[in-house]
């Protein structure tokens, strides 16, 4: 990779640094080759520094660690926070390798001890950590691209299903809207409840597998029909289980008809031995299901479905799913987005 072809023409530097010395040394380095185009603007608070970076953008950061106003790590956090995306060397005259991993795992790009370098090891550093920002951002754009398409194809997916049961459009997409709203409640994290997202939305993929007949079927199925559908869940597992999510999207799928007494399908686990996501997905999909039209009755809704929950909270339920979802309901804090059928 050509480091230099990634570094800009005019590399705007900010330097924090309350050492008069220190600060004339840092600008006599970057002048020794003028051809490098450096365009140092010096601060010697945190105050000032934060300031200068509301002011304008610069390309590169360089830091001491210890300020008039400003000392240790807190340093390297309050400038990420006014300037996330700008690469940050830290100057520091403590020579230890603490500190400089200290630094480096608060977001620093490189570090510096004062004193034991040059003015190409400056400049080497100013480069790389350019460099390194740039591939890290391009990294992080690629996975994003990546996320979204995933997601696409997750819906892609689930629409899918729901064209071959048309009686059912929309079930997969608002029990993954209250089982989203359940996983909030319940404190997920932002990662985590994007996997219980997906998971929810593409839980009865199974059902691909499972003639339309029966899916659509008015009257009341056979117990050999019923058998038949009762597998969507382990189809639906051997569909994904070998794709590399990051989250355990084939569990859930495979574990969402589980109850906590055993009573459930396909695998008859009890308690803990069922993965969360699949709880929360298993109590959002019996409100889904109990509150619609079905082809073999109508809507009970949602009193009804809520009543359920709250009965077999802790024989069928996990008892923090089925309060945080009852909980939600009645304070008026969820709704479904789109029409039951």
């Amino acid at each position: 990779m050509n480091i230099r072809h990634m570094v800009p023409k005019q590399i705007h530097v900010l330097v924090i640094e309350d050492n008069p010395g220190d600060a004339r040394l840092i600008e006599l380095m970057l002048a020794e080759h003028s051809d490098d185009g450096y365009q140092p603007v010096f601060a010697l608070r945190l105050a000032e520094g934060l300031e200068a970076i509301a002011r304008q953008p610069f390309d590169i950061i360089l830091l001491d660690l210890s300020l008039p106003d400003s000392h240790g790590l807190g340093t390297v956090e309050a400038v990420l926070e006014s300037a996330p995306m700008t690469p940050i060397i830290v100057l520091t005259g403590l020579a230890d390798e603490s500190t400089a991993l200290a630094a480096m795992k608060a977001g620093a790009q490189d570090y510096l001890a004062k004193g034991q370098g040059d003015g190409e090891t400056l400049r080497r550093s100013i480069r790389y950590s350019i460099e390194r920002m740039s591939t890290e951002e391009e990294r992080r754009e690629s996975g994003e691209r990546l996320r979204r398409a995933l997601m696409q194809t997750i819906q892609a997916v689930g629409l899918t299903i729901e064209k071959r049961d048309p009686y059912t459009a929309g079930h997969q997409q608002r029990v993954a809207e209250l089982a989203a709203a359940i996983g909030r409640e319940l404190g997920f994290e932002p990662e985590r409840l994007e996997g219980l997202e997906l998971g929810s939305v593409i839980h009865d993929i199974g059902k691909i597998a499972i003639p339309s007949s029966f899916l659509n079927k008015p009257g009341r199925l056979t117990a050999t029909e019923f058998a038949l559908i009762k597998t969507h869940s382990v189809i639906g597992y051997d569909i994904i289980k070998d794709v590399e999510f990051t989250w355990p999207i084939a569990k859930m799928v495979r574990q969402h008809h589980e109850r906590l007494d055993g009573s459930g399908y396909p695998d008859g686990l009890k308690g803990d031995d069922i993965l969360f996501e699949a709880k929360i997905i298993c109590v959002a999909d019996v409100i889904e299901s109990m509150a619609s039209n079905r082809p073999y009755r109508a809507a009970l809704g949602i009193d009804v479905a809520l009543a359920e929950i709250s009965s077999n909270r802790g024989r069928l339920y996990d008892p923090d799913v089925a309060d945080a979802c009852l909980k939600l309901f009645a304070e008026g804090r969820f709704g479904f987005t789109t029409s039951a059928v």
